[in-house]
């Protein structure tokens, strides 16, 4: 017990694995909607309001990004070059979509965001592709 609460570092990989993998999840449920063209529709309509540029071009690149994002969180497969794409993603999310407000409707992409950063912040952990193909070279 002394070990739990005074070196909490001893469940940090387990932790962080949970958070990606969940993390992961959201995103492929949220990219699930590059299969609908309804949806994407709604969504390019969105992003016209927006003044986004190409908004048709940019509601793919988005989606996509989310959907292959998430399925290489899950896997733990290049969570580095994913968490990139996704930090763009999710920081557009806040501070276009969002104008930047963190506490309201903003909030549930920039917590995303934080979340993107700390993955590629974080050292790559045992249960994933990318230990399993480059523990040579992991240190």
């Amino acid at each position: 017990m002394k070990t739990v609460l005074l070196w909490p570092g001893v469940y940090w990989n387990d932790a962080i694995v949970l958070l990606r993998v969940w993390i992961g999840i959201i995103f492929i449920s949220h990219g699930l909607s590059i299969w609908s063209p309804e949806n994407m529709r709604s969504f390019t309509n969105y992003l016209t309001t927006l003044n986004v540029p190409f908004p048709l071009v940019n509601a793919y690149l988005c989606k996509s990004t989310e959907f292959i994002g998430g399925i290489l969180l899950v896997l733990g497969l290049f969570k580095r070059a994913a968490c990139i794409f996704l930090i763009i993603d999710m920081m557009v999310a806040t501070f276009v979509a969002g104008r930047g407000e963190l506490l309201q409707e903003g909030r549930t992409p920039f917590i995303m965001l934080i979340c993107c950063i700390t993955f590629l912040l974080s050292p790559t952990e045992k249960p994933s592709l990318d230990w399993i193909i480059f523990k040579r070279t992991i240190k």
